[in-house]
């Protein structure tokens, strides 16, 4: 591990999980130490990469960055590391092919300070693609607090990455679990909302950019599934009357998750059964929300509709499948061309179009 500079204590640790990141991570390094809130550290775990990621990362010669190497291989493992390793009191979780907008950690510590009672705060979040140019995905846009029953209905934090959290409530909720190899995330922060009530607020300003690649772990619909019911057995040992009360509604939310994501792989049959599971397990659910009626529109289209049809649609419901030739041409970075050419020019242009 290298640490060097001050070691005054910071206002807030950023912590990077990277494992073959090596494509993405200058940009997502880069949108953290440019922050407007300058007191920080950036600990990014090396966590058994096999590309470059190690030596972009060591290139770096902010004395705010810290690197950890380590081969346990892991998402959960190589955050409890960072969160064992966090000296600041509150720590912002960034993915290392994600990316945030300037003000992101001003605008948490804002409300924190406001707000001692809450334990983490989540902001919106925009979609972009492999070069970082926008995508037209839905997110969810929650305003107010949160408690376990609605992050479990429907889990409107979409990414760790936009999360700011204080790192004595980690430590409380018992860290991640390795056991988990998908839906990590939302099980850790369903524990941290059974810590108190209402203690997870958002904060309701689009703040990151999520990016969408080809190859990327949350692509793997059948996995994720996996994950989730792994999860939810756990949440009927946890919280098991909360749990019961909306389990089916958070099943069939995550059906239709688990639709959009076999659409945007092209498994257009697959999207179907999938989309008629989340209908089947709440339908009150599923006819009150619109997100379901553009999937479904979507997944019924494919079926009958020419292909330039169906890309208009897609347009319309925010969907693209990797039969669309857009997503074909954006789904990895081309020519040598890295997404941080123009992440200055990417972030500044959001930021312009969300004030």
């Amino acid at each position: 591990m290298r640490r060097t500079g001050i070691r005054k204590k910071p206002r807030v640790s950023v912590l990077i999980p990277a494992s073959n990141a090596g494509c993405y991570i200058e940009a997502s390094l880069a949108s953290a130490l440019r922050q407007s809130e300058p007191d920080l550290e950036v600990i990014a775990v090396n966590n058994g990469s096999s590309d470059d990621t190690e030596d972009r990362l060591r290139k770096c010669t902010d004395s705010r960055l810290h690197v950890i190497t380590q081969a346990t291989p892991g998402l959960p493992q190589a955050l409890n590391t960072a969160i064992l390793a966090a000296r600041a009191d509150y720590i912002a979780f960034l993915d290392a092919d994600d990316i945030w907008l300037p003000e992101k950690l001003a605008r948490h510590l804002e409300v924190h300070h406001r707000q001692p009672e809450i334990d983490a705060t989540f902001s919106w979040v925009r979609v972009i693609d492999a070069h970082g140019d926008p995508m037209r995905m839905p997110c969810p846009r929650w305003r107010g607090s949160m408690n376990f029953s609605s992050l479990l209905s429907d889990y409107s934090v979409r990414t760790m990455s936009a999360v700011v959290m204080r790192r004595a409530a980690a430590v409380e909720a018992g860290l991640l679990d390795p056991a988990f190899t998908r839906c990590e995330d939302i099980d850790f922060f369903l524990r941290v909302a059974l810590l108190r009530p209402n203690n997870i607020l958002a904060v309701p300003q689009v703040l990151n950019l999520y990016r969408r690649h080809a190859g990327q772990r949350t692509c793997e619909w059948s996995k994720i599934r996996d994950g989730w019911n792994e999860l939810l057995e756990k949440m009927r040992g946890l919280a098991p009357a909360e749990t019961g009360r909306v389990e089916r509604i958070a099943s069939s939310n995550m059906y239709r998750y688990f639709a959009f994501l076999a659409y945007v792989g092209g498994d257009f049959r697959q999207a179907t059964a999938l989309a008629a599971r989340s209908f089947a397990l709440s339908r009150s659910a599923f006819f009150l929300d619109a997100r379901n009626w553009k999937m479904s529109a979507a997944v019924v289209a494919s079926r009958i509709v020419p292909r330039r049809a169906l890309a208009a649609l897609e347009y319309f419901a925010g969907l693209e499948s990797s039969g669309n030739p857009r997503m074909a041409e954006h789904s990895q970075p081309q020519n040598g061309r890295r997404p941080e050419a123009h992440i200055n020019g990417t972030q500044a242009a959001l930021a312009q179009k969300i004030r």
